[in-house]
């Protein structure tokens, strides 16, 4: 009888595809045709900073660049590969505050990596520039955090970070320019000595962003820092190394 008026409820009262819009009529979030042209981030990946590798080698695995740089937060993980079907996902984020996509997303996110990131203080978006959020209404990393938050029961706390410059918008620009770009534009606002956060954002491209904002968490104190986006760009320069 629950199956009966289950079944009901969901020809009454379909669900939508996140990704065409189209309806569906069983439980799930994307339709059948679009549910195979997502790619899901799934190992090999590398240790620290969640990206996929094109190799599996015995012992723990890193990109050449976590090997070669200097990361300052201690893993991130990514639930897509940043390609032309994800990015339709991130924008509906970004260009429409769209917090049910945020939600099932964090909601795979959470299911995944739960028991890696459950003992945390608190989740802090990357924070976006005030000029961009007057234009926006909305930094979209909040809404990804507060979803988070919701689903783990951790708080979100914004006030931690501030972006104190504005920056070039990070597309088309090397590695090198990526960093340089965005050098000295947090402040951290509290001392958050012997903290574990969570820090949200949307896409991981190079990293720059997000390890220039662990840089100044781990100088104010804090004591381990997990990363999550919904996407992570699949990158050529990311080769397999032990």
């Amino acid at each position: 009888m629950l199956k009966f008026w289950e079944s009901i409820t969901n020809w009454l009262f379909p669900e939508k595809c996140l990704l065409c819009g189209c309806e569906i009529f069983q439980k799930g979030v994307f339709c059948p045709k679009c549910f195979p042209k997502l790619t899901f981030i799934d190992h090999p990946i590398c240790e620290r900073c969640g990206k996929p590798l094109e190799l599996a080698i015995d012992g723990i695995e890193l990109c050449f660049r976590c090997v070669d740089s200097k990361i300052e937060f201690d893993f991130c993980r990514s639930l897509l590969v940043y390609d032309a079907y994800s990015k339709k996902l991130v924008m509906k984020i970004k260009k429409q505050a769209d917090s049910l996509i945020a939600q099932k997303c964090c909601s795979i996110i959470a299911a995944k990596y739960k028991t890696k990131i459950f003992d945390t203080d608190f989740i802090i978006p990357t924070p976006s520039h005030w000029s961009r959020i007057l234009r926006r209404g909305y930094n979209p990393a909040t809404i990804i955090a507060k979803e988070l938050s919701k689903i783990l029961n951790i708080p979100v706390n914004a006030n931690v970070l501030k972006r104190i410059r504005k920056t070039e918008y990070q597309k088309n620009k090397s590695i090198s320019e990526r960093e340089e770009n965005v050098k000295g534009a947090f402040s951290c606002l509290r001392d958050i000595s012997g903290k574990k956060v969570i820090l949200v954002d949307d896409v991981f491209t190079t990293g720059a962003t997000l390890n220039e904002c662990s840089k100044i968490l781990k100088s104010f104190g804090a004591k381990v820092i997990y990363c999550i986006t919904i996407a992570s760009t699949n990158d050529v320069f990311h080769k397999t190394n032990s």
